[in-house]
C-alpha cells in the first residue's frame, strides 16, 4: 500500500519545477524558503511588515521591502519606504529608508546593476500622481537617487493620446494611479500596474520618455475595445528561453471600488507595441479570488506559479490547467518560485540544493585531504576547516 501511494504521489508532482518558494507571512512577518516538499530551507525574520514581496539574490542575500518608520506622505496604499537586505543567515546588509519628499509603496525590481526600481508617490499640492525611481543602496544606511520617471511629466489635456495619462481623469487625486508592481524585462523596459486605472504600462529604463505600450482598459485614452483587467496586480514580461517568452503575464483580480468581485483570473497575452492591441493566448480561472496583490509567474518548464493574497494560497498550474503543487500560508502578499539552479545556497555543499549531512559528510572530506574548494568555504577565510562544519551545522539547524 505505501509503494503504491508513492507511485500516485511521483505521478501528481511529475510536472513540479524543482525549486524553491519564497513567500513571507504577515503574522509574524517572517520570510520563508521552502522546498517543493515544504521543508523550510531557510527563513528571515523581519523587523517590520513588508509593503510586497521579498525578494532572493544569486548570491542568497534578500531585498525586503517594508513600512518605514516615519511615513514621508500619509495615507499611502500599501506604503513601505523601508528596504532591508539580509545575508543568508539574517545579518543586515543594508537598512534605508527613504527621507526624500517622495513616499514608496508596494513593489520594488532589483536590476542587473544592483541598483533598485521602486514605485513611489509625490505631492503635488494635494495631487499625488505616482513615480519610478532608480534607488542605488550606498554603505550601511543611505542611497542614492539615480533616476527617476514621473506621471506628472507625462500628462497631456488629449484624451485620445494613448502615450501619456489624461490630465482630467477623475481618478481620486490622492491616489490618483495607484502603481502596485513594477518589473524589468530584457530589453531594459519597465512593466508596470495601475490598480486604479485598470491597465497595464511599458516604459523605457532610463529616459523620460512618453509610455510606450498601454493595455487593459482603452476607455482611459478613448480606444476601442472592452476593458479586461480590473484592479490587476503582479504584471511581468515572460523571459526568453521559456514558454510564452516575450508574452506579458499577470494577476487579474477582477475587483475595483466600482464592480462586485467575481473569480481572479491569470491573462497571458502578446502585446502589439504598434496597434496598442493585446492578443490573449491563455488564461486560467478556478476558485480563487483576491482583492488585492497576487501574482502569477511563467517556470522554465511553462508551468505557471501563482499566489493569492487573500487566504494566502500559492499553486503552480500547468498550461492544460493541471494544479500540479499547492501550499498555503497566512496572511502573504505574493510569492514566487526558485530554480535550484538560480542561486548558490550558504552550506549546499554539493550542489543538490538541499543542506544535510551529506554537506558535512562532503566538507570533512576536503578537511581531511586539505583541499580549499570555493563552495566549503562558508566563512570565506580562504581555508577550509573546523569553523567551516560549525557554521553548516548551525545552518542545517535552522
Amino acid at each position: 500500500m505505501y509503494k503504491l501511494f508513492l507511485f500516485i504521489l511521483s505521478l501528481v508532482y511529475a510536472d513540479v519545477f524543482e525549486g524553491y518558494t519564497l513567500y513571507t507571512e504577515t503574522t509574524p512577518d517572517i520570510t520563508y524558503l521552502i522546498d517543493n516538499d515544504y521543508n523550510v530551507i531557510n527563513q528571515w525574520d523581519n523587523e517590520c511588515t513588508p509593503a510586497s514581496m521579498a525578494y532572493l539574490q544569486s548570491d542568497s542575500t534578500l531585498i525586503y521591502p517594508c513600512r518605514q518608520d516615519d511615513y514621508v506622505i500619509s495615507g499611502v496604499a500599501a506604503a513601505g519606504g523601508r528596504i532591508i537586505h539580509y545575508d543568508w543567515d539574517g545579518t543586515i546588509l543594508w537598512d534605508w529608508q527613504c527621507d526624500w519628499e517622495y513616499q514608496l509603496h508596494h513593489d520594488i525590481e532589483i536590476t542587473p546593476n544592483g541598483n533598485i526600481l521602486a514605485v513611489a508617490m509625490e505631492d503635488i499640492d494635494g495631487f499625488r500622481p505616482d513615480v519610478v525611481l532608480e534607488i542605488e543602496p550606498v554603505g550601511l544606511n543611505d542611497a542614492n537617487l539615480v533616476w527617476s520617471w514621473k506621471v506628472s511629466e507625462h500628462m497631456s489635456e488629449e484624451l485620445d493620446n494613448p502615450y501619456t495619462f489624461y490630465t482630467h481623469a477623475g481618478y481620486n487625486q490622492l491616489d490618483w494611479n495607484h502603481f502596485n508592481a513594477v518589473s524589468l524585462n530584457q530589453y531594459d523596459e519597465i512593466l508596470l500596474s495601475s490598480r486604479n486605472w485598470n491597465e497595464i504600462y511599458i516604459i523605457e529604463w532610463g529616459s523620460n520618455n512618453d509610455l510606450l505600450y498601454r493595455w487593459g482598459n482603452p476607455q482611459t485614452y478613448s480606444g476601442e475595445g472592452e476593458q479586461i483587467l480590473y484592479a490587476q496586480h503582479g504584471v511581468n514580461q515572460i523571459p526568453i528561453g521559456y514558454p510564452g517568452e516575450g508574452n506579458i503575464i499577470l494577476f487579474n483580480n477582477m475587483s475595483n471600488q466600482e464592480q462586485q468581485h467575481g473569480s481572479s483570473i491569470i491573462v497571458e497575452f502578446t502585446p502589439n507595441f504598434e496597434t496598442l492591441e493585446g492578443e490573449i493566448v491563455w488564461t486560467f480561472e478556478e476558485d480563487f479570488y483576491s482583492p488585492k496583490q497576487s501574482g502569477a509567474f511563467r517556470l522554465p518548464n511553462g508551468n505557471t506559479f501563482v499566489s493569492v493574497s487573500r487566504g494566502g494560497d500559492m499553486f503552480e498550474v500547468t498550461y492544460d490547467g493541471e494544479i500540479v503543487w499547492e501550499h498555503q500560508a497566512d496572511g502573504i502578499n505574493r510569492a514566487q518560485k526558485y530554480g535550484l539552479d538560480y542561486f548558490n545556497i550558504l552550506g549546499d555543499v554539493n550542489g543538490d540544493g538541499i543542506i544535510n549531512i551529506l554537506d558535512i559528510v562532503i566538507l570533512v572530506g576536503y578537511i581531511l585531504e586539505n583541499l580549499h574548494i570555493e563552495n566549503a568555504d562558508l566563512n570565506g577565510d580562504e581555508m577550509v576547516n573546523v569553523l567551516d562544519i560549525v557554521i553548516l551545522i548551525g545552518i542545517i539547524l535552522i
